[in-house]
């Protein structure tokens, strides 16, 4: 089928980024001439200074710098010439050597995935509504080949305009190098350079070794059975995890240590359900202690426990999936500790509360019964003074 949309995009991008390294040319040209003035000016008072004794460190120092200002006039040309044999080494080790469209063709991937699903598509078509199962089913499988061909083309979209991109701009930091005192700017920009033609040369390999796979992919009939459908489904979701891990492929290979495996796809897998499934579950355990507890105080208590849960979540939410889980818990738990002991503070109120007023009006009737001269009045029937003193703190 014809789909050509990712292509023409990508050619116009390119167009565009090829023709800014040439309106950045004057600059550069600028910048290198005044850092090699700069250069030349240092290196005479070093000769000034008694450094001509040593001729061969200025005869290196010459050379270093002719050579730079080659090297810098060129660079875009250089780059290329050195990506492209990267890309050809990857897709001569996939058995297509010099097969530069399969990166410079995105949208012929992205037909793959259209040409594949031709009879899937006409299958669901044809579906009763009395077997809203299979439509399910056909069309979960459907949105899954679709969105793995998807993922593989704009990969390579992106990978190649991610090129084009460093080369366009990094050119500007290419003079820098002349000098000893900057020419770390000069060796990020051609590692970037580097680090986008390793991946451009991992990503043609897999494109080159998968190419035949994917153009042949294709169902039989309308009549699909389950299994061919599943095998179509995994396969097309394999190349793409494939592509989709591409970078981490060449950082690999950069840094000598293996980056693919069963791990990456449970890492990315984990980190998406483990926050739905804490959160499923302590909802469910706060939904069984409020039917336990059918109170008052209980229905406080998970009231508080989701708010406790909620910010422990919000707070420790940019740790990670993880760090979120162990924050709610720790929110749920120490509101749940504050709701229990305001809550046995409250019944300790209320039970010590009828004693607290009886001794409160048996201290009152005693002292009332003293100072109207009771059996511990003294003589005359006056109040004592400690009795009248009482009398005056309890009505105050």
């Amino acid at each position: 089928m014809e789909f050509n949309n990712l292509t023409t995009t990508l050619t116009n991008f390119i167009g565009v980024f090829q023709g800014g390294y040439s309106r950045l040319q004057p600059m550069i040209n600028g910048l290198l001439l005044a850092l090699a003035g700069i250069d030349i000016v240092l290196l005479g008072f070093w000769w000034a200074l008694g450094g001509g004794e040593r001729l061969t460190e200025v005869i290196k120092k010459v050379l270093f710098l002719g050579f730079w200002l080659w090297f810098t006039q060129a660079f875009q040309t250089n780059a290329k010439l050195f990506v492209d044999s990267l890309i050809n080494a990857g897709l001569t080790a996939g058995g297509q050597s010099g097969a530069y469209n399969l990166l410079l063709d995105p949208s012929r991937i992205a037909a793959y995935g259209l040409t594949t699903t031709d009879e899937l598509s006409k299958a669901m078509g044809g579906i009763s509504i009395t077997h809203p199962a299979d439509a399910l089913v056909f069309g979960i499988c459907y949105v899954a080949i679709m969105a793995a061909f998807l993922i593989m083309s704009i990969q390579v979209f992106l990978a190649v305009l991610e090129y084009y991109l460093i080369t366009a701009v990094a050119g500007i930091l290419v003079p820098w190098g002349i000098l000893p005192q900057t020419k770390f700017l000069a060796e990020k920009a051609i590692g970037a350079v580097v680090s986008a033609g390793i991946k451009l040369m991992v990503l043609a390999f897999i494109i080159a070794v998968t190419n035949p796979v994917l153009a042949s992919m294709h169902f039989a009939s309308q009549d699909i059975k389950l299994n061919e459908l599943w095998s179509a489904v995994l396969t097309s979701c394999a190349i793409a995890f494939l592509a989709w891990h591409a970078p981490s492929l060449a950082a690999g290979l950069l840094a000598g240590s293996p980056s693919l495996g069963a791990g990456a796809i449970a890492q990315n897998v984990a980190s998406g359900s483990m926050m739905a499934a804490g959160a499923v579950g302590g909802m469910v355990a706060m939904t069984r202690l409020a039917a336990s507890g059918a109170s008052a105080v209980g229905g406080r208590a998970l009231g508080a426990a989701v708010g406790g849960a909620a910010r422990g979540a919000a707070q420790a939410g940019a740790g990670g999936p993880v760090i979120a889980l162990l924050g709610a818990g720790k929110g749920m738990v120490s509101a749940l500790g504050r709701s229990a002991v305001n809550a046995a503070k409250s019944g300790l109120a209320r039970a010590s509360g009828p004693f607290v007023d009886s001794f409160r009006e048996g201290a009152r009737g005693a002292i009332t019964r003293d100072d109207k001269g009771g059996p511990h009045s003294p003589s005359g029937g006056a109040a004592p003074a400690w009795a009248a003193e009482a009398r005056k703190s309890l009505r105050a």
